[in-house]
């Protein structure tokens, strides 16, 4: 009777595996349930934290697996190789933010504005967590800001700050965004005439005349004695968002202020939670310029 040797059985790559489902579906939920708004902010990034130890528990047990496949022929290659898998997938977007954390500076509050930044017209409701929270608008940080963004800056429109702020709104609203507050907007919208969508047809008419149209003289208005309240030359308005896959909630502050025939835009972008926004607000803040720029074709200036 031939001999057939058995092969033994790896059990770290078993657990490998095991650990590797268990440490992605945790990741994954958790990320899930706070883009739902089940789950806050600190306790998704706990969750996720702990997702990732695992997966560096599980990575050293595939490595143990595929060291006994490599010795003693022990079985549970398949296993640890879908175990490193599920890890990797775990680790790799915590080590991209970990990447941002550590190279880019602490700060949670970017303004293009750093020596002015624009004040919030209502100030957002920062819920007290585990994750350190400091005041965002003070030199130090927006000196941290200018060294890491100095291309963060406003943007000068050649052109009424009527038209300047119908434009930022018509980019707020491609985005999405939620307005919460503002100040002398609405002054400046009341004060445009839009033009009629479509124009009316005349009233068909027989030739004779009709004593029900006749006009009825009226007095006419003293324009000239009548005061006129001028437009708002600055306004403010406020904002929030939440970003595209983990909808982490933004804090947006637009002010614009018109000097002579041109309209300076600045802008103020701060996070919820915690002191790193890993460089989301500064890619907002760049994206809306763009946009705004390409809204606003031909007449932007530094």
């Amino acid at each position: 009777m031939p001999f057939r040797p058995q092969r033994p059985s790896s059990i770290a790559a078993r657990w490998s595996r095991r650990l590797g489902r268990f440490s992605l579906l945790l990741a994954f939920m958790a990320a899930l349930l706070h883009r739902a708004g089940i789950l806050v902010l600190p306790n998704a990034v706990a969750a996720i934290l702990l997702a990732s130890c695992l997966a560096l528990i599980v990575l050293g047990l595939a490595m143990i697996g595929f060291f006994m496949l490599w010795q003693v022929g022990a079985k549970g290659g398949h296993a640890a190789f879908s175990g490193m898998v599920m890890a990797l997938m775990v680790l790799g977007p915590v080590g991209f933010a970990a990447g941002r954390y550590l190279t880019l500076p602490a700060i949670h509050d970017v303004s293009t504005d750093i020596v002015d930044a624009p004040q919030w017209i209502e100030e957002p409701v920062i819920t007290p967590s585990w994750l350190p929270r400091s005041n965002g608008d003070v030199p130090a940080a927006r000196a941290a800001q200018a060294i890491a963004y100095p291309q963060v800056a406003g943007r000068r429109y050649d052109g009424a700050i009527d038209r300047v702020l119908q434009a930022v709104r018509g980019v707020a609203g491609d985005n999405k965004w939620t307005q919460v507050a503002n100040v002398g907007a609405d002054l400046l919208v009341d004060g445009l005439e839009p033009a009629p969508e479509t124009a009316e047809a005349p009233p068909a008419t027989t030739g004779e005349a009709d004593p029900a149209r006749a006009p009825v003289p009226v007095p006419r208005p003293d324009i000239e004695n009548q005061p006129v309240e001028p437009m708002p030359t600055d306004a403010l308005v406020q904002y929030e968002t939440k970003t595209l896959v983990l909808g982490i909630p933004q804090d947006i502050l637009v002010r614009l202020v018109e000097e002579e025939e041109t309209t300076f835009v600045d802008m103020r972008v701060a996070t919820r939670d915690g002191d790193h926004d890993l460089g989301l607000n500064a890619a907002l803040i760049r994206s809306f310029l763009h946009d705004l720029d390409v809204r606003l074709l031909g007449i932007a200036g530094g």
